[in-house]
């Protein structure tokens, strides 16, 4: 661990407080430069890439703390938060999964695991019927369906939605 990695840790946790996240980007870029075995500076640049909404790069910081630091809840708590926000709730369920292992008496851990099993659930249910709503939609516009079940294809005014 080097010295100015750790002062470029505590500058990019001081931007990130007041809310300067893509300085914080930047400095825990450095500190991961100088450093790039601490899991520690992968999870913060993760909790930085989240606050700017780039899952993507939070997933990819959170999945690198993890495979650093393989027992440690907080990279297994970013993955999940980073797979949730982009819509992979049964990733996220199974990281939350990892951490309630790792800690199973945080009832934090225990929350988030159950959040993430009830959008898990919701989401596999909403995905059910997506083929029908895919091939029923694209019956309407190009075969004219309604139409051949003796409806108009669209209604003058119709405000439908």
């Amino acid at each position: 661990m080097s010295e100015q990695a750790e002062r470029y840790k505590s500058q990019g946790n001081a931007a990130l407080q007041a809310k300067m996240f893509s300085d914080a980007v930047d400095l825990y870029t450095k500190a991961i430069a100088l450093d790039p075995n601490s899991a520690v500076y992968f999870s913060n640049r993760s909790a930085a890439y989240a606050a700017l909404e780039r899952w993507r790069e939070a997933l990819d910081d959170a999945v690198e703390a993890c495979s650093l630091k393989p027992d440690w809840v907080k990279g297994h708590l970013r993955r999940g938060a980073a797979l949730g926000a982009m819509r992979k709730h049964e990733e996220a369920r199974k990281a939350y999964l990892r951490a309630s292992q790792l800690e199973p008496h945080n009832a934090q851990v225990q929350k988030m695991l159950s959040d993430a099993a009830e959008a898990a659930r919701k989401a596999a249910e909403e995905g059910k019927n997506w083929e029908n709503d895919l091939w029923s939609d694209d019956d309407e516009e190009s075969t004219g369906a309604n139409e051949q079940q003796g409806q108009p294809e669209a209604a003058a005014g119709g405000g439908g939605g």
